[in-house]
């Protein structure tokens, strides 16, 4: 079997002020929205990553395999204004430019996890919308048997031996001494849960939404990745946790090679703020 690689990213909230967006957005009324500088760095941030991803197929002769784990749109919620439009047409042509950069791949799969109702509508319609959309377009896009559906609340799949789990909300710590030991109890639950059910635990989960990235490597035979994001603070995370909003931008690499598993995140972290200093 040739070797695998997964590109997973999530959390891409097309729409918002703040995240991933393409130069320029035609609006609905004729006008245009121009990324801002912020944005424009997010976008060289997306396409670095395919970059790379790209270049590990290359060098390992493997099939790529994309994954969305969640939170594809930013939606219209709680009253922000950090959109650059609340009409769904508009959003939704920021997700056909992001995605230019992995269909260029020829990705041999396609898989959609569902993520939040506040970004992505009731049921994650949006993100059903899209996987179904390229579905009938064409693209490898692989749904759920069991409902039918274009898009996954929960995805499980088996790549030589390595068992992988993929779900949009993951846990961890809002504090430096807490972020680690929360991403840690969830690696535990994800694998004690399948124990005691009788099932293999994935050698592997990711999770996503919290913005910041994670791995807890060996703490527990099931190894808990959270992802990254391509979404900077907004409003709310300013509010909140103003100490750490920065948020870790970027996707993971997985390659599965003869039952071998390589974790690589491609990551990258925006400037703090440089102090005022009188003149």
């Amino acid at each position: 079997m040739r070797p695998t690689v997964l590109a997973v990213v999530s959390d891409l909230h097309c729409g918002s002020s703040t995240a991933l967006c393409p130069p320029t957005v035609t609006l609905d009324d004729g006008g245009v929205y121009a990324a801002s500088k912020a944005q424009r760095w997010l976008w060289e941030s997306w396409l670095v990553f395919w970059r790379r991803a790209a270049s590990l197929c290359k060098q390992h002769n493997a099939r790529l395999i994309f994954v969305h784990n969640g939170d594809l749109t930013e939606g219209e919620h709680h009253g922000t204004t950090q959109i650059l439009s609340g009409n769904p047409t508009a959003q939704a042509d920021v997700v056909n430019a992001a995605m230019k950069a992995p269909l260029a791949l020829k990705p041999g799969a396609l898989f959609f996890l569902r993520g939040t109702a506040a970004h992505v509508g009731k049921s994650a319609c949006y993100e059903e919308r899209v996987a179904d959309g390229l579905m009938r377009d064409g693209r490898p896009v692989v749904g759920d048997p069991e409902t039918g559906t274009a898009s996954w609340w929960h995805l499980k799949m088996e790549i030589e031996g390595v068992r992988l789990d993929f779900a949009h909300h993951g846990r961890m710590g809002q504090r430096p001494h807490t972020r680690g030991s929360i991403a840690n109890l969830l690696a535990f639950q994800i694998y004690t849960e399948h124990c005691l059910r009788g099932e293999p635990p994935p050698h592997i989960a990711v999770r996503s939404h919290m913005h910041q990235y994670w791995d807890t490597a060996n703490a527990y035979p099931t190894r808990l990745i959270q992802t990254a994001s391509f979404q900077l603070a907004t409003e709310y995370v300013h509010r909140i946790v103003p100490e750490s909003a920065l948020a870790d931008i970027g996707g993971v690499l997985l390659l599965i090679k003869h039952g071998t598993l390589t974790v690589e995140p491609v990551l990258a972290r925006p400037a703090s703020p440089t102090p005022w200093r009188p003149a």
